[in-house]
């Protein structure tokens, strides 16, 4: 499974723009944004969000649980199937 995380590397070093990944050894793939100019990292750090809204988002477990319930989630599921199918009701 891959998960993102952003980081800059800065000469040898990583800093990490988030909460660094929660393992000792890990195998990663590196996307290389290029900044503007080499001497320039403060596009970078601008991604960050304000400090503020640390800890104003909370993730769920599993968020369809709590969303809809399970006689709503069937109901969609038919629905979908029906457009698939071709029936013009079901998109209605």
């Amino acid at each position: 499974m891959l998960k993102s995380y952003e980081a800059i590397y800065d000469h040898g070093n990583i800093q990490w723009l988030s909460e660094p990944p929660k393992v000792e050894h890990f195998k990663m793939l590196v996307v290389i944004e290029q900044p503007e100019s080499e001497n320039n990292l403060e596009h970078l750090k601008q991604r960050m969000p304000p400090p503020e809204l640390k800890g104003s988002i909370k993730w769920l477990d599993d968020p369809l649980t709590s969303v809809i319930s399970e006689t709503e989630w069937n109901a969609s599921l038919a629905r979908t199937a029906r457009q698939f199918a071709g029936d013009p009701e079901a998109f209605k």
